[in-house]
């Protein structure tokens, strides 16, 4: 167990971390902001 966290130690990979994070936050947003949805109405009765 001990082999594993020396191997991939999260304090030196953070800031990576965070900007691969960041990145993807950003991208989804786009989407998000990008996406033109029309809502459709529904006929209510039959």
């Amino acid at each position: 167990r001990d082999a594993v966290r020396a191997a991939y130690n999260y304090a030196e990979h953070l800031p990576e971390r965070r900007r691969m994070m960041q990145a993807w936050a950003d991208y989804l947003d786009g989407l998000r902001i990008g996406a033109d949805v029309v809502p459709i109405k529904h006929k209510t009765g039959t």
